[in-house]
């Protein structure tokens, strides 16, 4: 996807987390985190010029992307040089990369590492566990959009 798209979207998904009960709406605080900070994890890749920015979206298999007829309104399938991320670390992006996407990396982690036992799972989580992730959201946050504010200055 491109920058500007990215953007829209996690703003979208933040204005929409800002919404919800990290207790009460347990998954969907968690899954619309852990996709607000893709979204803005690409949009910094793509900045810092980690990953390719194009008119593709990655789709749940690893290098094939479906890209979009803008005439037809149809997808195809195509392989190409890592452009979105699906996950942190998923797929792998070549370092160095920026500290601030680094640091913003291991927050989004935390907040991913908790599909399993809080989405996929039943177990509720307690009001400390819920604050860790809201700080985890917050960095992740704080970190990409300083690399983005670099980036837009470097411009």
């Amino acid at each position: 996807m491109k920058i500007a798209s990215h953007l829209e979207k996690f703003r979208r998904l933040d204005a929409t987390l800002r919404r919800l009960d990290p207790g009460g709406d347990q998954e969907l605080w968690i899954w619309t985190a852990m996709n607000a900070g893709v979204h803005l994890l690409n949009a910094a890749l793509h900045a810092c010029r980690a990953t390719l920015e194009s008119d593709s979206f990655h789709s749940q298999v690893e290098g094939v992307y479906a890209v979009p007829d803008r005439t037809t309104g149809m997808l195809h399938d195509a392989m190409h040089a890592p452009g979105d991320v699906m996950h942190v670390g998923q797929p792998p992006v070549a370092p160095p990369l920026p500290a601030g996407i680094e640091r913003a990396s291991i927050a989004l982690r935390t907040i991913e590492d908790l599909r399993e036992r809080f989405v996929r799972g039943s177990e509720r989580a307690d009001a400390q566990l819920q604050r860790d992730w809201r700080t985890a959201y917050a960095t992740c946050v704080r970190e990409l959009l300083a690399v983005l504010d670099t980036w837009q200055h470097q411009q």
